[in-house]
């Protein structure tokens, strides 16, 4: 395979990712990563290419930390507990694993909600929470697409030093 061919693909793949990070559907900062990897791997590092890619690593690194703690940041902003941060945690886990980014998001709220609802026995309050937890996942929505661009950036730097 060709290098441009490669470096085509491999930019078709970051334009999906930035876009899974705004349509929940696709993969976003994973995929931008992977791609990246493909690139070093497949076309060669360069001189500059361990440290863009080491760079891109760490802004992955940081969207997801980013993703965890600005929402768990929000729900407790809202009035969850730490149990109900964890348990909308381990739901968004378990959704993201088996029904998409869509439904990781839909885990964190549900779960959320539930431990907040059987801890308060009250739905406002739960609700609330559940509005926090919601409302930092889109604060880290806004964070992590800023993330996926540098990442690209980083990528198409690297692909012009090449």
């Amino acid at each position: 395979m060709s290098q441009a061919l490669i470096t085509f693909l491999v930019a078709l793949a970051m334009v999906a990712g930035v876009v899974g990070s705004v349509i929940p559907i696709l993969p976003d900062v994973i995929l931008i990563w992977g791609a990246g990897l493909v690139y070093g791997l497949a076309v060669g590092w360069g001189a500059w290419g361990p440290w863009l890619f080491a760079a891109m690593t760490l802004l992955a690194v940081l969207g997801f930390l980013t993703e965890l703690w600005v929402s768990g940041a929000g729900a407790r902003a809202g009035g969850a507990s730490f149990w109900g941060i964890l348990a909308g945690f381990a739901l968004g886990a378990i959704g993201l694993v088996f029904f998409s980014p869509l439904g990781g998001f839909v885990g964190l709220l549900l779960g959320t909600f539930l431990v907040e609802y059987l801890r308060l026995k009250d739905s406002r309050l739960a609700l609330r929470a559940v509005f926090g937890a919601g409302a930092g996942y889109g604060v880290s929505f806004v964070v992590k697409l800023g993330l996926c661009l540098g990442m690209v950036l980083l990528w198409v730097v690297w692909a012009l030093t090449m």
